[in-house]
């Protein structure tokens, strides 16, 4: 593929195309409206300022006078007036008045973000956002400018990298104590790294795209040239103070347009583990992202749910959302991020008492169904089929597509389920055993009462249920019974299903292979399929390594990078020692791979021609089973049914091969 640099006059004419959507809307807010070219009189403009829009920056011209940014992000000025930007007295930059004006346009002499000037005002009006949600805009509220200005002879936007962060670090932290910012994360605000600044930027300054939801208007982006992305998507309300261990709430709707450049907040979990996906950490994580096609109309939908057990990891990650997998196939997909661990599956004595249904737990389940709810309610704004939904979900993910698939209450929300590498070992907690942990945990969060444990900041529950194990439980709600009772007596969720299990997986996923599937797909009146990822890069297969535990998501994803994430996670196991595999210093910049180098990393694995064509093979297999039902590939690979007997399964090495008997591959 070749790669034509355009002409800035050109790339400058596209930016002021991409900015439409924010310029229309204020056409009917000018101070003037007058359409003659004989009127003399000074015609006030209004024009708005960009990063998301942002609030409490303060400009001066010599016609308009000093003004400050509502919140909106919108100032006034006069044809051909220069206007001056700063927030107190820091100065930012200057530039003629214009409908959309951003950090880029205010800096001189600079023509891209990647200018050190521009980058580190990004980097300082995305610290700054008062409640460190970006897709609310940015605001600069009283207190912050304040304390900017009194700062303001230290900051200076040439700085390197390391200085101007050595110069931000203070302000933050006084405003942190001052208990200025808003957000619900309890640790101190960090400055934003420069790559997410300038992603972040790139996103709002890209083409965007309006689309109506139930809860009012979305401006998503352009993820690449075939796709549009809406990132950060809320579909409940932030489980926070009284809804902290509750069913989860309607969102409740807003005025305007609201941004969706900008990832959430994971969920509230280990704080080490955020730097495995994108945005933040809080309780507020009840958000969705999604990848549409540009021209989707109808489309089947396939909604994702991340793995990491029931108390880690998030769908928020660049491999999860790329609009180079199954979307570039022809499905909507979005991705769901829920409560985990503590906050999303404790059950507890009191809260049964106050449920009104006499159980408590599940509130991550609650979560999914309500995004699924959501989608129902809003997929075909965004070109998805509504009637045509798949769920599939990696290890956790997997058991939650199972749990779902066995609750009465997510009946009529999809039609489709992929389980990869999920289980169903061991079985359903009863209600009982799910209010002992509970009960534990308040032990060890020596609260006396169920409002005090609602007190506490999500940091103090995480460290005190470090050692508890939640999952679902038999709450009389979401589930009347266990999971296999429900498969058993009266499966409301009888759609057709695919399971996805790797050679080397872990014991769970493995004995639900041998044990459970076999019990199961009888009681499935629709067709149930089968497959074994087996393939691993030529690098790696050549030492040995076999297929782990996630190892197909990265070609699912499309995503080849994120084996560095895997490895990184301990999953890429040597089978001569049992340990992480040992990788050298590859490129001799004097950091081995196994001491977290990237690129050797990625090196040491070796993808090829053969890793693109089973990604390709993959996602075809992935959304014709979304589309139609049946996962064949036709003229190429005629996809048998499991069944109890045969066990008949697809393998998915360097080709795809039908095979039978999948249990027996793990019976030893």
């Amino acid at each position: 593929m070749h790669h034509f640099r355009v002409p800035r006059s050109t790339r400058q004419a596209l930016f002021a195309v991409s900015l439409l959507p924010f310029v229309l809307p204020l056409a009917g807010c000018l101070d003037g409206s007058s359409d003659s070219d004989d009127d003399e009189d000074v015609t006030n403009r209004t024009g708005v300022f960009v990063d998301s829009a942002v609030a409490g920056l303060d400009y001066s011209g010599e016609t308009t006078g000093e003004g400050m940014t509502n919140q909106r992000g919108e100032f006034s000025f006069v044809d051909g007036e220069i206007l001056t930007f700063s927030i107190g007295d820091l100065e930012l930059g200057s530039a003629t008045g214009s409908d959309v004006l951003t950090p880029l346009s205010i800096v001189e002499g600079a023509t891209a973000a990647e200018d050190q000037r521009v980058t580190n005002m990004l980097v300082l009006l995305q610290s700054l956002d008062a409640d460190g949600n970006l897709n609310n805009g940015i605001e600069l509220s009283e207190p912050i400018r304040g304390e900017v200005s009194l700062s303001a002879g230290n900051i200076q936007l040439d700085q390197s990298p390391e200085d101007f962060s050595a110069a931000l670090a203070p302000i933050l932290a006084r405003l942190e104590a001052a208990g200025v910012f808003s957000d619900t994360d309890p640790r101190p605000r960090k400055a934003a790294s420069m790559a997410d600044a300038l992603e972040h930027f790139a996103r709002s300054t890209s083409p965007r795209k309006i689309v109506e939801t139930t809860s009012g208007q979305l401006r998503g982006f352009e993820a690449d040239e075939s796709a549009w992305q809406f990132l950060g998507v809320p579909y409940a309300q932030p489980p926070l103070g009284d809804l902290r261990w509750k069913a989860p709430q309607p969102v409740i709707g807003w005025e305007g347009v609201r941004e969706a450049v900008s990832w959430s907040d994971q969920a509230a979990q280990n704080p080490g583990l955020e730097r495995f996906g994108e945005g933040g950490m809080s309780e507020d994580s009840l958000y969705l992202n999604i990848t549409a096609p540009k021209e989707a109309n109808g489309l089947p939908v396939m909604v994702w749910f991340h793995g990491g057990g029931f108390t880690s990891l998030t769908s928020n990650t660049k491999p999860f959302n790329n609009p180079l997998a199954v979307a570039s196939k022809g499905v909507v997909q979005v991705s769901v991020n829920q409560r985990l661990g503590p906050f999303g599956y404790i059950a507890h004595p009191e809260l049964s008492a106050e449920s009104g249904y006499g159980g408590s737990g599940n509130y991550g389940q609650m979560d999914l169904i309500m995004a699924l709810e959501w989608v129902q309610d809003n997929i075909a704004a965004f070109g998805g089929d509504p009637s045509n939904v798949t769920i599939f979900g990696e290890s956790g993910g997997g058991r939650k597509v199972l749990s779902l698939m066995a609750s009465p209450k997510a009946a009529g929300l999809f039609h489709k389920a992929i389980s990869q590498s999920g289980t169903l070992i061991p079985d359903t907690r009863s209600l009982d055993a799910a209010e002992a942990i509970g009960t534990r945990l308040q032990t060890q969060l020596d609260a006396a009462s169920l409002e005090e444990m609602r007190s506490r900041s999500w940091l103090e529950v995480v460290e005190a249920a470090a050692n508890l194990i939640p999952y679902t439980n038999v709450d009389n709600h979401y589930l009347p019974t266990s999971e296999r009772v429900s498969f058993e007596t009266d499966m409301d969720n009888d759609v057709p299903f695919m399971f996805t299990i790797n050679t080397n997986d872990t014991p769970d996923p493995t004995n639900t292979v041998i044990e459970v599937f076999p019990w199961m797909a009888p009681l499935n009146s629709e067709p149930t399929y089968a497959t074994l990822f087996s393939h691993q890069p030529a690098g790696w297969k050549a030492r040995g390594v076999q297929a782990y535990h996630g190892a197909e998501l990265a070609y699912m994803f499309n995503m080849p990078e994120s084996v560095i994430t895997h490895y990184l996670l301990g999953l890429v196991i040597d089978p001569a020692t049992g340990e992480s595999l040992v990788i050298g210093d590859l490129n001799g910049n004097g950091v081995p791979g196994s001491k977290g180098d990237p690129a050797d990393i990625f090196a040491s694995a070796g993808f090829d021609e053969t890793d693109a064509q089973v990604i390709d093979r993959m996602l075809t297999i992935w959304t014709n089973f979304a589309k139609t039902g049946n996962p064949g590939i036709p003229g190429e690979l005629d996809f048998p049914e499991y069944d109890a007997q045969t066990q008949q399964y697809v393998e998915l090495s360097d080709a795809a091969e039908v095979k039978s008997g999948i249990g027996e591959v793990f019976a030893d």
